[in-house]
Formats: structure tokens, sequence, C-alpha cells
């Protein structure tokens, strides 16, 4: 069946105009609601129509669960740059997951040909209806309800996805859970473009903007997505342009207009481009002003003048709210939740409704993240880095692929690691506050090439090891049990879960993965990586960036600690093969010295002088360097055992190394 776009009227296929109004006839997307999809799905009701498609509630007809199902239009079946976009929607979307934005659970082709996207169904009802229907908001009623957006993005944009069309259109409040408290979801990422996660090449064709069609709503788009260039130099969009739309969104909520609602493209061009909207102060003089200012900033028309993640606008405004005066019945500034609910921050919203946009209908989501937390970003850089090798390294090509740790009895020689003071350009992406840790570490060349080599150049200690167990090396009499570690990695595979591994077990470039430590005491770990500029960094100290998921660097015997923590923060390798080796240290007591290792990790590399006090920090502690063997009888809970002197003074740190080949 076809149908009419103006008077809605419906006629057979084989009409191509309408005898009324003379406009061309489009497929009508309501004909099959009614039908059974693919064996499986009744199609019960049309919830809406995108670019990519119509979108319909449906129901498992054996399991009778609720499914929205996107359908791939009829005309563009056979448009090979249609088929990859939609097929990068579906990849990304079964390999992200986060408690703010849509499941993906299924992408399948019906035998009769129609490709379809099954997802969660969210009922309730999309951001602007709600602004329509209340009105002007609150600062804090806005960031209440945006908060989970801004998580939402920080897990996509560590990953690369950028999600180029956010309005409140896109934004959905759901229907009110048990206890009362609605859920926030972040719809329609399906424009969003992949860099590289799903496997995608790295050429020309992952750009998905397509002739004739342009990938964000004019009354939203940032500067650079209307072709403006900006003073970094690079043309490509990022996830700094959807922190343009969300301080547009802000504004939108908190003065209960958009910022710019010109009639014509051009005109709206000019404005994004040239116009700065009033204060959000002037416009609702009851928003504190540390919070306009920080919207201000998020709608600055260059993106190296806004906040580099969502992270860190979340901070600031959270932190303009928290610090501003209260006035008499004000409301409570709201909590960004700490327990278990992912949407207990989200203000109750009487009334939900199925959402029924005609705009743009939910597609994916991003990645497997529990709810936001209360921690606080921090609003620097961590580039990933060099290890901590000797300066004596000889360039030795390797020989053999090596695990991810030591594989065999060492004894770490944690004195002889003096800090490299490299200068090859590693490269690295901001952790301001965002929910998932993306650390790429810096192997370029040489870098991979000196942490091998150091290992190799002192073979009379591990080789004495390896020969001979019971040499004054690592004598087993000598030594006593004091902890373990292991890495969880996540497979390239789609959906796949984690996986734990430890030893020889090279890694692939490129993938995510984490620390996980257990001592036989209570205590405090601190962690040394490379940094930006191939720099040696302080990736966790007494108090660590709230991009790695922890309060505090404290550890309590036992107890599986990791770094980073909770299932939204991972380290990621380098793409380029290489080797990287981080400088653990533990504690039983609080260090005091280096000062460094007792200040907020910013992920800014180390001072000269701070370098000098940890190498002079790492020469003192020689005699407590463990041995270390790897455990695998149980192949599915590998680990790497430490044992330290019998003879180590009570609360001496202890430090090691940990190596990671990566190819």
């Amino acid at each position: 069946m076809k149908y009419c776009t103006i008077c809605k009227t419906k006629y057979e296929d084989s009409v191509s105009f309408c005898p009324t109004d003379g406009e061309v006839l489009e497929d009508d997307p309501s004909s099959i609601v009614g039908t059974v999809l693919d064996g499986q799905y009744k199609i019960e009701t049309l919830l809406g129509k995108g670019g990519m498609g119509a979108v319909y509630l449906a129901r498992h007809i054996l399991l009778g669960d609720r499914v929205a199902i996107k359908i791939l239009p009829q005309e563009v079946r056979t448009n090979a740059e249609w088929l990859r976009r939609f097929r990068r929607e579906g990849q990304a979307a079964r390999r992200f997951r986060h408690a703010n934005a849509v499941t993906v659970y299924d992408l399948r082709t019906a035998a009769d040909g129609n490709i379809y996207m099954v997802m969660e169904y969210v009922e309730g009802h999309t951001l602007d209806a709600e602004i329509k229907k209340r009105g002007p908001s609150t600062a804090a009623e806005a960031f209440e309800i945006l908060e989970p957006i801004m998580s939402v993005l920080n897990t996509a944009h560590a990953m690369g996805v950028v999600h180029r069309d956010l309005k409140p259109e896109n934004i959905m409040i759901g229907k009110a859970t048990t206890g009362g408290e609605p859920t926030i979801k972040l719809l329609d990422l399906g424009i969003a473009k992949m860099r590289e996660i799903a496997g995608v090449e790295s050429s020309g064709t992952t750009e998905l903007t397509m002739a004739g069609q342009v990938l964000g709503t004019p009354y939203y788009m940032s500067p650079e997505q209307w072709g403006e260039p900006s003073r970094d130099g690079n043309f490509d969009v990022d996830g700094r342009a959807d922190i343009y739309s969300l301080g547009l969104v802000f504004y939108e909520m908190i003065t209960g207009r958009r910022p710019y609602s010109a009639a014509t493209l051009h005109e709206l061009r000019r404005d994004h481009v040239s116009v700065t909207p009033s204060p959000l102060i002037e416009k609702a003089p009851d928003v504190p002003r540390a919070f306009s200012d920080a919207i201000a900033r998020a709608i600055a028309k260059d993106r190296v003048d806004r906040p580099a993640t969502a992270g860190e606008l979340a901070y600031e405004l959270r932190e303009a709210l928290v610090n501003a005066p209260q006035l008499p019945g004000d409301r409570t500034i709201p909590d960004i939740p700490h327990g278990e609910s992912s949407t207990s921050h989200t203000q109750g919203i009487p009334g939900a409704v199925r959402t029924k946009s005609d705009v743009n209908a939910a597609t994916i989501v991003t990645v497997d993240a529990p709810p936001t937390s209360g921690q606080r970003p921090v609003a620097a850089s961590a580039k990933a880095a060099v290890p901590v090798v000797g300066q004596e390294t000889k360039r030795v090509a390797p020989a053999i692929d090596q695990g991810s740790s030591a594989t065999v009895p060492r004894r770490q020689p944690a004195m002889e690691i003096p800090l490299a003071q490299q200068k090859r350009g590693g490269k690295g992406l901001l952790i301001a506050g965002a929910i998932l840790l993306l650390v790429v570490l810096a192997v370029v060349g040489i870098g991979g090439i000196f942490a091998f080599s150091w290992f190799k150049s002192k073979p009379s200690t591990s080789a004495a090891t390896e020969k001979n167990p019971t040499s004054t090396t690592a004598p087993a009499a000598a030594t006593s049990e004091f902890g373990r570690y292991w890495l969880e990695t996540l497979p390239s595979e789609l959906a796949a879960e984690p996986v734990r591994v430890a030893g020889a077990v090279p890694l692939k470039s490129g993938q995510a993965f984490k620390f996980h430590f257990e001592f036989s005491g209570n205590g405090y770990v601190y962690v040394i990586g490379p940094g930006e500029q191939n720099q040696p960094t302080a990736f966790l100290t007494e108090k660590p960036a709230a991009i790695s998921g922890l309060e505090n660097n404290q550890v309590v015997k036992g107890d599986d600690f990791s770094f980073p923590s909770g299932l939204e923060h991972w380290l990621e390798l380098d793409k380029k093969p290489g080797t990287e080796n981080y400088t653990i240290i533990f504690s039983s007591e609080r260090l005091s010295a280096p000062p460094f290792l007792t200040q907020q990790a910013t992920g800014k590399p180390l001072a000269d002088t701070e370098q000098t006090e940890l190498r002079g920090f790492l020469a003192q502690q020689e005699q407590s360097a463990p041995v270390t063997e790897l455990i695998d009888k149980d192949a599915a809970a590998p680990y790497v055992l430490l044992k330290v002197p019998a003879a180590k003074s009570p609360g001496t740190p202890v430090i090691f190394a940990i190596r990671i080949q990566h190819k």
C-alpha cells in the first residue's frame, strides 16, 4: 500500500500520484501492522518513522516479549551505503550497552527480504513533549534529566561513537519504575559514525554523510557540522559536537524555547556559526552564574573552547549547583545516583504515554555500563604512555611473542626501572569524566622495543629463576605469598563476555582490558604508566580520577580490586602492535612520598622533579621486589602469584611491573 503524505489517503501500489493533492505517493509504513514478521514478531503499532526506517511496537509470538522493531525502507535495501550503515548500527549496538540507552537485541533479514533490528521497547514520552507540556525547568531539574544523557555520551564518545543528532526528540522519559522514578534513555544513535569500533575500515567509506542528506537536526547542529572549520584544523566531527547540541538542549529546557529558531537553513547556519545566544542567566535569572557560564562554554562556536567531554560538562554543572547559594524555597539539588538504579536521579514525571515521534525513531545504543555514579570527573587529559624501563636499554627486535604478564617465576628488578625520558609522541584520549576510560597506550616504534629489550637484556635474574627455581634469586623457602593479579579483557567479538587472562596470552591491539589485584593484607595501590608525549604519568593515586570508577585507592585484604573499576570503565590498548609496562606500588600504609602520589590524579605527565622523586623512591625499594609465578591450573581463572622476600621489613612498599604485549 501507498499513501499521500498530505491528505493521508491510502492507495494501491500501482498508483504513483495522489489524485487529490498531486503528491508523489510513498509506501505506507502502517500497512504491515497486524502482520507477523519473519514468523516471530506480531506487529502491533507504528511508533515512528525516521530516515533509517520505520519503528514498530511488536510482540514475540512465543515468548510474549514486547519489543521495538526497526525495518529498513524497501527503496534502500539495494543501496550498498545504506546497508553498510544499517549493519554498522547493529554491530555497534550489539557490542555496546548502557543503562541509559536503548538496548538492541538482534539484527536480522527476514525470508521476505525485510531487514530489521529488534530493540528494547521504552514506554514513555520524549523530552520535547515534556518541554511543551510543563514549560521551562529550573537548572536543577534540567540537570536531573540530562545527567544520564551525559553519562551515555561519555561512554559513546570514549568508544568512538558520536551521536550527531542530539535533540529533545531523541531523549526518552520512560514510564516510572516500581520505585516511582522514570528512566531516561538516549535514542537514535543510528546515524553515528563508528571509528574502527565494529571492525570497519579506516578509509573514507566509513564517512556516513550521504549526498543530499544532513546528519543532524539544523536547530541543534554544531558549527563544525555545518562545515565551519575549527582552530584545531581537524575536519572530523567528534564528541564535542554532541556537547554543543546538549548545551542547546539545556538552554531550551531552562528558557522554554530554542536558542536558534530561524525559518531557513541559510539563516540557521548563520546563527549557529556567527550568533551567540544571550547568556542563560539573562533569560533565567535564577540560574547560578557558574551554571550559565558552563552552558556558554558548551555552546561555544569553536569546539576547542568547549568542555573536552560530557563528563567534564556534568562536573562543572553539578559544582555550579552545589556551590550556588540556596534561596528560600529553592528546590533541593538532585543527587547523581550512587545505588543500583540507573535512574534514581531522574524526577518523577506523571502521565507517561507511548511515544509516536515521527522524526527520528530510536536505533542503537552504547557501551555496557551500570548506573551513573556521583564520582567527579577530572577535566584533564590522560594520555597513555611509556613503560617504566631502564635507560641503558639496547634496541633489540622482539624474538618471541610474550604474554600480558610474567610467565615464569621471576624476580622483578624494581629498583632498576628508572623512568624513560623518551619523547616520541604517543596518542591518548581525554579522561575528563568519561564513563568509559580509554587510555590509548603509546607504543609507536621505540616505545615497544625499549620495553621488550629491557626484559631481554637482564638475563641474569630471569634466566637464573627459570633454570634453577631454588637459586638465591627466588628461593622458595625465603618468600611468602602477598598477592596476585590478572587481566580482564573484552573480546572483539560482538556481545562476547569478558575473558580473564594471565601469562603468555598476547592481546590484540585495540583490545579493552582492566587490571585485577588481590592482596593478603589491607593497603593502598598506586599505578604509574605512560602518558602524554610518552612521559611517566600517575594513573592511580590517593585521589583517583572519577573516570577510573574509584573513590579511593584503598584495597581490602582478600578482595578483588580492579583498575579501572565498574563495568563501564576500561583501558584500551593502542591499535598499533607493541609492548607496555605498568609499575604497580602496593603499600600497607598510605604513602606520603613521592608527594604526587597523594594528589589528585589529573592525567598530566609528571614534572621533572616528580620523576626524580619517583626514581629515588623506586631505588629505595630494591629488596622488596617480588617473585612472580603463573598459576593456570584453572584455565578459566588464571593469575600471576606474587611472593615477597620473607625478610622484607613490615610496612615496606612492594613494587612490581606488569608487561602487556599486543599485536
